[in-house]
């Protein structure tokens, strides 16, 4: 298998693309941004560009033995400028697109439905950058071979 063609990854992935087909940010595999772009990343939290969403899978739940439903909650980070509004306004964005989603096709993935479970603020970092943190829950269907129904 070569990389990023595992489940996960390529959810991550279709997530990214998610969010930069309705304008949210710039998903781009080379993780390299102009620095006015709001850039999409999958686990790191790079020091540029400011405007930042950082996409990490962690598992919820347990599953079902033998059934392919599966729950996964995603953290998506966002970062942005001097001003905690901006942030704000960038997580807002976030939620507006995914919370109650459903009937997602991502790279493959069915996801059922999409819902924001919590958020944080994280403050300001040494740039006097602010961040929150966002826990979304993403209902999915993962199918192994042992998981068919």
């Amino acid at each position: 298998m070569a990389t990023g063609d595992g489940w996960t990854s390529r959810l991550l992935t279709g997530l990214a693309e998610h969010l930069a087909a309705a304008g949210v940010g710039v998903w781009r595999d080379t993780g390299v941004y102009d620095p006015a772009q709001t850039g999409i990343v999958i686990r790191s939290v790079p020091p540029s560009p400011d405007r930042l969403i950082t996409l990490a899978a962690y598992p919820v739940g347990s599953a079902n033995p033998g059934v392919a439903d599966h729950q996964l909650g995603v953290q998506i980070r966002v970062r942005a400028g001097a001003d905690p509004r901006d942030c704000d306004d960038l997580a807002d964005a976030v939620y507006d697109l995914l919370d109650g989603a459903a009937g997602l096709t991502l790279r493959g993935i069915a996801v059922v439905q999409v819902w924001r479970q919590s958020y944080t603020s994280l403050g300001d970092d040494s740039n006097g950058r602010w961040s929150r943190s966002e826990n979304y829950y993403l209902d999915t269907m993962r199918p192994t071979a042992r998981n068919t129904d």
